[in-house]
């Protein structure tokens, strides 16, 4: 008798510890779906993070700056302004790295 009780406290201690583990399983599906669902937009991510969009106008006071290229024709930046260089965040992230292998072979190569 005693034997048949210990297996029916065995069994009961297996089934309490699998129902654990399976709660824990659920919560981690759980916060996994929260977490995708977090860096499904990189733009949020991106504004939780605390960066800044591009498209931030200027402030009021704000002096030109030569090397953003504030001064039209005047840029104190090695090769002047240059159209092939993206002007967005997006457009860097649309580049493929061999775009970006070839802009720095480029910058390295351009006279100073």
């Amino acid at each position: 008798m005693s034997e048949e009780s210990s297996v029916e406290r065995l069994m009961s201690v297996l089934i309490t510890k699998m129902e654990g583990m399976d709660s824990d399983l659920a919560l981690l599906k759980a916060e996994n779906q929260r977490l995708r669902s977090l860096i499904a937009s990189p733009k949020g991510l991106f504004r939780k993070a605390g960066f800044v969009p591009v498209t931030t106008p200027y402030a009021d006071d704000l002096m030109p700056d030569p090397l953003r290229m504030d001064i039209e024709g005047n840029s104190i930046l090695k090769g002047g302004p240059s159209t092939s260089i993206p002007q967005s965040n997006e457009e860097f992230h649309n580049m493929s790295w061999d775009d970006i292998h070839e802009m720095a072979q480029h910058a390295k190569e351009a006279p100073e």
